[in-house]
């Protein structure tokens, strides 16, 4: 399991939480206090989903080196890669390089 895939089941994913996308549609302003007010509570979100970000970072890499969890090979990353959609050119450089090792992108067995 890979860094990025733990952080998905730990729900800290993506680099920013997200806490402001409802928050931006003012439509009549607001006041200099209803503003340091929004930016603080941001502040403080952004702060609180930074440390759980970290928490599974450490977390994982405890995992790593416990030998519970193993972070996948070069070679995993690309078979996963190559399962995707084939108009993506990611996919298709996945597989060229599958193809010149000798590898058969469907299976993972030598070709």
């Amino acid at each position: 399991m890979s860094l990025d895939e733990y952080m998905g089941l730990m729900g800290v994913r993506d680099p920013l939480s997200g806490y402001m996308d409802d928050k931006m549609k003012i439509p009549h302003g607001e006041t200099q206090r209803q503003t340091e007010r929004r930016q603080k509570e941001a502040a403080h979100a952004r702060a609180e989903y930074e440390r759980k970000r970290e928490a599974a970072r450490t977390e994982y890499k405890a995992l790593v080196d416990s030998g519970k969890v193993r972070p996948p090979t070069e070679m995993e990353k690309r078979l996963k890669i190559a399962q995707g959609r084939p108009e993506n050119p990611a996919v298709q450089a996945a597989r060229r390089v599958l193809t010149r090792r000798g590898i058969d992108w469907r299976t993972g067995r030598a070709l």
